[in-house]
């Protein structure tokens, strides 16, 4: 506007000086001369001022359609046309602006297409399926591993995820990552799927970053599909062949445990160096059948599908516990090891009845690994706290084993649920412990729908506090 302005005043002023110079020579002229001769210096002038207006016209019309021609390719798409006006020219500073901005779109569409570059060979390259979708949840983007492993034929561009790969849970999350407008649900979500006979995946599905409110509903979803079918089988071989081998132990260990208490029982003019030898082999070949007992029970509870919660209620209803008679017939097995260690239980839980969702037995296992472990390390004549504390809403209890032993260091924390793992320092002062307990304990929380962890004791304990919480039940249930 600038530069149409200044060509404007220019043409306007020429104009004008034109025009006066006109008047003037037909003022300067004489007297004598007719009208006609005296009109004729004032046209010329005229005819003179329209013949500049019209070559700064001209002029004004080549440079707007250059200027115009080159915006046009830039935006099909030729980024190195340039404008080329002479210097000094009105639209010197317009031509700058345009190059400028031509110049900066191409090094932008360089760096997008290096990036875009970059990426197709990175997902090329990749052994897992990587699948995009837009915000309809239609799939944008696909490489080749997964087009090699979803079992169907044919382009799976613009189709839904359950098109390509037929699971009902796949979609299902899609759609409750897809459908959250508000963002207020975990971007991410990780869930296990069967696509073909035998072949398991780990699905990762990541929500893509969201933008400003106003279009919040534009955005997609990332899923990438990793192959655990060999981890799944060796992971099935090996706890077959720990069960196999346990399973076999178990007639060896009977008959060495049975031949041992005949000993000690059948021969008490035994010497004393001999009754001792007895009550070494009689003492690990117990530890030998408990190890073996907790193997076998691993295994069958690593054979249960996530969620399961072991036996099933009547109608296939999820199973049912009493938090209270599972705690107290916990109590009951562990009485025995308290006693000898002048230990004291305080059960600290509710009078009123905790109905959770899990299995009887398998609860009762769960508080008696957590007694037996905290019956291990708590220190003679000091007491064991048993907590219950459920949830504002309703929906979950969150339980506590609490003593008074040395604690877990924080870096060990997370390693004490791993089985055969024991913190170092106290290995050699913990008898009888298959390091298995807590690896059953984490498996049967889980695999009913809670968590399991271990922090430090708060206030007069001191030592280590194991928490792991379960789904109450909406209709308490008395216990089978």
């Amino acid at each position: 506007m600038t530069a149409v302005a200044s060509l404007g005043l220019r043409a306007a002023g020429v104009g004008l000086a034109v025009t006066a110079a006109s008047l003037a020579v037909a003022e300067l002229l004489p007297a004598g001369p007719q009208r006609v001769d005296r009109l004729l210096p004032l046209a010329v002038g005229l005819a003179l001022a329209g013949l500049i207006f019209f070559i700064i016209g001209r002029r004004l019309a080549r440079s707007l359609a250059e200027v115009i021609a080159v915006a046009r390719a830039i935006g099909d798409g030729d980024f190195r046309r340039r404008l080329h006006l002479s210097p000094g020219a009105e639209f010197t500073a317009l031509a700058e602006a345009v190059n400028h901005m031509a110049r900066r779109i191409e090094s932008h569409i360089a760096t997008i297409t290096d990036q875009k570059t970059q990426l197709e060979a990175i997902l090329d390259g990749m052994r897992e399926g990587v699948m995009v979708l837009d915000a309809a949840g239609r799939i944008r983007v696909a490489n080749p591993a997964l087009r090699r492993i979803v079992p169907v034929t044919g382009e799976v561009l613009g189709r839904r995820p359950i098109e390509a790969a037929p699971s009902p849970e796949l979609q299902l999350a899609c759609d409750r990552l897809l459908g959250d407008r508000t963002g207020e649900s975990p971007p991410a979500a990780a869930l296990e799927v069967e696509l073909t006979p035998g072949r398991f995946y780990e699905v990762s599905l990541v929500r893509l970053a969201q933008g400003p409110a106003d279009t919040r509903a534009d955005h997609g979803a990332v899923l990438v599909f990793h192959d655990v079918s060999e981890m799944r089988r060796l992971s099935r071989v090996r706890r077959d062949f720990a069960a196999n081998v346990t399973h076999e132990m178990r007639t060896p260990l009977t008959s060495i445990k049975g031949y041992a208490e005949t000993l000690l029982s059948a021969a008490p003019e035994l010497a004393p160096e001999k009754r001792r030898f007895l009550d070494v082999i009689l003492k690990n070949a117990n530890h030998m059948s408990k190890m073996v007992d907790d193997i076998l029970t691993l295994a069958r509870l690593e054979e249960q599908p996530e969620g399961a919660g072991g036996a099933k209620g009547q109608a296939g209803a999820a199973p049912t516990a009493n938090a209270a008679a599972a705690l107290a017939e916990a109590m009951r097995e562990c009485e025995p090891l308290a006693e000898a260690k002048g230990l004291a239980f305080d059960n600290r839980l509710p009078g009123e009845e905790l109905a959770v969702r899990c299995d009887t037995g398998q609860l009762t296992q769960v508080w008696r690994n957590l007694l037996e472990n905290a019956t291990r390390f708590a220190p003679e004549g000091t007491r064991i706290v048993l907590t219950a504390s459920p949830d504002a809403g309703g929906e979950t209890v969150t339980f506590g084993v609490l003593d008074q032993g040395p604690g877990i260091p924080p870096e060990e924390r997370q390693r004490v649920f791993e089985r055969f793992y024991r913190v170092e320092r106290h290995r050699s002062k913990t008898p009888g412990s298959t390091g298995l307990g807590l690896a059953i304990v984490k498996h049967i929380v889980e695999r009913h729908g809670g968590r399991v962890w271990v922090d430090r004791a708060r206030g007069e304990m001191t030592g280590a506090a194991f928490h792991f919480t379960l789904n109450l039940t909406r209709r308490p249930q008395s216990e089978a």
